[in-house]
């Protein structure tokens, strides 16, 4: 989406939403405490974030979520499923968990309320997401960054879930029940049903005209690779986890440092947008944080590495501190036993596939086939 179609978008959405009726519910909610809303307005690809500010100094998040583009995306329907499967994940991190979440005070799913809008109002934690800090972890402060990530990762390794899903509701008793992934299905038994699913149901997240535009001279070349990968993905469906049956890990779907609040000393604060999370097989939990993933050396232009086939970027260093300092955490928390984070960070024949697939479903031009090629030769080896 242009920067000038998102942005006509917002102005459409942020005239049309009855501002002044969410400033009277969020009163509502609070017992009649007088609010107002600050004028900052976040915008993200889906959302516009409004800070509401009580008369007692407490503040709240209004994440409001946009309309479909099109009527060709995913209306409103789909949209309450993925509010609904974040606002359940939270509830379920924090009945699980010490990952600080913000608290929920309410889910807004259905459209056609006062506000003329879904949205949620939750606690507004006072710092800053670590991306607008800094596009990088400053060396002083990376130490302590990495072990925390890698202790929410740990922390999310041990929710189990027996089905790989989304969390679609949360019983009073404390149990709760697993439902389909937007765009792919389910919910599986399997990774095996996982990955043939997701062959067939998501599609390559960028247009043929478009990937022609991006790729220059390139593009048959890149065209016939990323058009084979769905089915090469099928193929392999049964070879490509190491652990087939459940229980699952629960997958942020974003994890980074780009979703943490941080206060300006870099303590964390809280890990937020849980709207893509779902239990998931080992392959698509045990990425690295997206601050710190990599494009798979097999799909990546031969210029971004040196004589010696390294990296010439300085993260692929980082990818080691953060492999050392969950090795370093997991001893700290006990963790042994069956499969770990610390065991999928070092597959790294079945974490670049895992990263092909987010990558695919992006729309990022590279040579899919040659990561499905190094795949299958070790897996017939």
């Amino acid at each position: 989406m242009s920067d000038n179609t998102l942005r006509l978008r917002v102005q459409e959405f942020i005239g049309s939403t009855n501002w002044d009726a969410l400033i009277e519910y969020a009163s509502r909610v609070r017992g009649g405490k007088v609010c107002k809303l600050l004028a900052d307005i976040g915008l993200g690809y889906n959302h516009v974030v409004r800070i509401i500010e009580f008369e007692d100094d407490v503040r709240w998040i209004a994440r409001l979520r946009l309309p479909p583009v099109s009527k060709t995306q995913p209306g409103s329907k789909i949209n309450q499923q993925i509010m609904r499967n974040e606002y359940n994940t939270i509830l379920l991190v924090k009945q699980k968990t010490n990952i600080p979440v913000p608290r929920v005070h309410v889910a807004e799913l259905d459209t056609e309320n006062i506000v003329k809008a879904q949205f949620m109002l939750m606690d507004c934690l006072r710092g800053n997401v670590g991306i607008d800090l800094s596009m990088e972890v400053p060396n002083f402060y990376k130490r302590c960054v990495f072990l925390k990530m890698a202790e929410i990762q740990i922390n999310l390794s041990r929710v189990r879930l027996p089905k790989i899903g989304t969390i679609l509701r949360l019983n009073e008793d404390g149990s709760f029940e697993q439902g389909p992934i937007p765009g792919i299905g389910g919910p599986f038994e399997t990774a095996t049903e996982f990955f043939q699913a997701w062959a067939v149901k998501v599609e390559f997240g960028i247009s043929e005209a478009k990937l022609r535009e991006a790729a220059g001279s390139l593009a048959d070349e890149l065209s016939i690779s990323a058009s084979s990968f769905m089915s090469s993905v099928a193929t392999l469906a049964g070879k490509i986890s190491v652990q087939d049956n459940g229980p699952f890990p629960l997958c942020h779907g974003d994890f980074g440092h780009n979703n943490m609040i941080f206060d300006d000393n870099y303590k964390l604060l809280g890990v937020i947008d849980w709207e893509a999370a779902y239990a998931g097989p080992w392959e698509m939990f045990g990425e690295f944080p997206l601050s710190l993933s990599i494009i798979p050396p097999d799909m990546d232009a031969t210029w971004n590495y040196d004589e010696n086939g390294f990296p010439k970027d300085a993260e692929s260093v980082q990818r080691l501190d953060y492999v050392t300092a969950v090795i370093e955490k997991e001893e700290e928390m006990c963790v042994c036993g069956g499969h770990r984070l610390s065991f999928a960070l070092q597959d790294s024949r079945r974490q670049h596939l895992a990263t092909a697939m987010r990558l695919y479903r992006r729309g990022k031009p590279g040579w899919y086939s040659k990561v499905i090629e190094k795949f299958s030769q070790a897996a017939t080896s």
